[in-house]
């Protein structure tokens, strides 16, 4: 069996403001030099952002190059030193490398079987839930490492949830219009057809999977051919790294509503669908934010399709 560095923890579900206990265990089946073990406990929202830069050579070919900045935000760090010596950074690790080689050197040999150590780790009362989007992530992880002079690491990561917060929200019905109150830009002017269409939900806040319901009206100052009307859920993910931004958009299947052919001065109706998001819930952070809408779309042939949205909070499931 060769070294093994295990973590092991209660729960992996950490409580906002509570501390946890994590044993670490060192398991060696020979000797083992040890300068120090240290481990870190990282709270951090992480947030990526792809951007490009173009580049021209002597001949005048431009390049385009794609790039991808990270950063983090902590939520909260804890350095632990568990046994041995602080870290000695890179030359001080080499030179006691050498001496290490030469029968010298800051370490400890550490003697066949399970070595035990504790560390206490907490978050604050604030602590924003854990989550994984495509452009931004939540996490928590405690990370641990034994160094070994002249030889390599021995390491471990164990990752850690954090739930939602619970507050209690009223909710508010939501009414949007198309065109809005800026009216309708110059795309929809000239490609689209000369509708006003209105959207009302019953509320503001729905649970994944809960039951949206609403109604829409469309007005239509001259016929309109209308081939279908469906709606989707669309969630807007916004990030921010290193002065880069970027957007990413989780969009549901789309669901047919009605087949209301040619519209004659108005249409209404009712609808209800299930909160079938497949991307994380509404959120924000230093560097990022979801923002979740009921999006409906009228499908009309040879012109820009109309589309209206109603924003609204979209919860985990409870």
């Amino acid at each position: 069996m060769a070294n093994q560095l295990l973590i092991q923890s209660p729960d992996r579900t950490l409580v906002r403001g509570q501390k946890m206990a994590v044993t670490i265990v060192l398991a060696l089946d020979e000797p083992l030099k040890v300068r120090g073990i240290h481990a870190e406990f990282l709270g951090a929202e992480e947030t990526t952002a792809v951007y490009t830069t173009t580049s021209t050579d002597s001949k005048g070919i431009t390049t385009v190059h794609t790039h991808t900045a990270v950063q983090h935000e902590e939520v909260t760090r804890q350095v632990h030193l568990l046994a041995g010596n602080e870290e000695m950074g890179f030359f001080g690790n080499m030179t006691d490398a050498v001496a290490t080689v030469f029968g010298a050197g800051k370490h400890d040999t550490l003697e066949p079987g399970d070595h035990q150590f504790d560390v206490v780790v907490t978050i604050p009362d604030d602590a924003p839930p854990t989550h994984v989007g495509e452009k931004t992530r939540v996490f928590y992880e405690l990370s641990v490492r034994v160094d070994v002079p002249a030889g390599y690491d021995v390491k471990a990561t164990e990752s850690f949830q954090v739930a939602p917060i619970v507050v209690d929200t009223k909710t508010s019905p939501v009414r949007t219009r198309y065109p809005d109150d800026a009216g309708r830009g110059l795309i929809d002017a000239l490609f689209g057809p000369d509708v006003k269409v209105e959207m009302a939900l019953v509320a503001d806040t729905y649970q994944r999977d809960e039951l949206i319901e609403g109604i829409f009206a469309i007005e239509a100052t001259e016929p309109v051919n209308c081939r279908r009307i469906f709606v989707q859920l669309l969630g807007v993910e916004s990030s921010e790294a290193n002065g880069h931004t970027d957007e990413f958009s989780h969009l549901s299947k789309p669901l047919d509503l009605a087949l209301p052919g040619t519209i004659i001065d108005s249409y209404k109706q009712e609808f209800s669908f299930r909160a079938e998001a497949f991307g994380p819930p509404t959120a924000s952070g230093a560097r990022f934010s979801i923002k979740w809408f009921v999006q409906i779309q009228l499908d009309v042939p040879w012109a820009k399709d109309p589309k209206i949205r109603a924003p609204f909070v979209l919860l985990p499931r409870l």
